[in-house]
Order: structure tokens, then sequence, then C-alpha cells
């Protein structure tokens, strides 16, 4: 048997002109159902997509949520902080009420201060700790400059943010 003759169908295989034609035909009607099926469910898809809320709404109104929320909680910081300045004031106007025992393990846990440096208080550290806060936001120096302004006089919000910003 030589080559061409195992690629060549025996006569009796052959397909006539008019049977090609109807299987191609059968192959043809068939794919084009399926596509119209294809572009009916993607309409129907479509039009179920634009029946649902877009989500871009629910995000922004989440957004604005969010900043009314932080807003809250800013100003929430500034009234514990002052609120923590003015207690600490209280219990060191009311005079050395410790024990000797607790006054000396507390020295032996708290480094002395140098001459020239003085305790923080709470609200210079609620103020420093938001500053830190808004300089790994990506806040600009000056944007974090107004930010402290509420609670804070531009000289000190200058100081602070040289040691934030710089360290």
């Amino acid at each position: 048997m030589t080559h061409s003759e195992e690629r060549t169908p025996p006569e009796s295989d052959r397909l006539t002109a008019e049977e090609v034609g109807a299987r191609v035909g059968a192959i043809l009607a068939a794919a084009e159902n399926e596509a119209r099926e294809v572009i009916a469910a993607a309409r129907r898809d479509a039009s179920a997509a634009d029946s649902v809320p877009s989500s871009g709404a629910a995000i922004d109104e989440l957004t604005r949520a969010l900043e009314r929320l932080n807003v809250r909680f800013d100003a929430f910081e500034l009234a514990l902080g002052a609120q923590l300045a003015e207690l600490a004031r209280a219990v060191r106007a009311a005079g050395p009420a410790e024990a000797p025992l607790a006054r000396r393990t507390s020295a032996a846990r708290e480094p002395e201060e140098s001459p020239g440096e003085q305790e923080e208080s709470p609200a210079d550290t609620a103020a420093r700790v938001r500053a830190i806060d808004l300089a790994l936001a990506g806040y600009s120096r000056e944007a974090i400059a107004n930010e402290l302004a509420v609670s804070m006089s531009r000289g000190d919000i200058e100081t602070l943010l040289d040691q934030v910003l710089v360290s």
C-alpha cells in the first residue's frame, strides 16, 4: 500500500458535494444558534447589571462616614489629651502623697530628666502621635500643621514637626 492510498478514503466512504454541503450547513446552523444564545445571555446579564446599584456610590458614602468618624475621633483625642493634662496638673498640685517606697520604685523605673528637659504632657503625646500618623499617611508638613493648629500654638507645632519629620 502506498502512502497516498492511506489518506484517501475508499470510494464507498466518500461524501458527495450535497452531503458535504448539508453537513457544513448543519454545523453553521448550530454555531449560529449558539451565538444567538450567547448574545441573548449577555444582554440579560447587562440589563441585570444596570439594575444593581453602583458600588461606587456605596464606597463614596462609606468614605464620607469614615471621614466624619475620623474628625470625631480627632476631637475626642484632643479633648482626652486636655483632660489628662489637667488631671496630671491636679495630681502634681496635690503634692507628694506617695509613700517613700513608691517614690523609690518609680524613681528606679524612670530615667532622670536632664535639667533642660520637661516631661511631655498627654496632650503633647497625643499631638505627637497624630503628627506621626498624618506623616505616615502622606500628609504634607503644611497639612499636618493645619490639623494640629486646633489644639497647639504655631511655635509648638513647628517644634513638634521639626522633631517628628526629621527623625
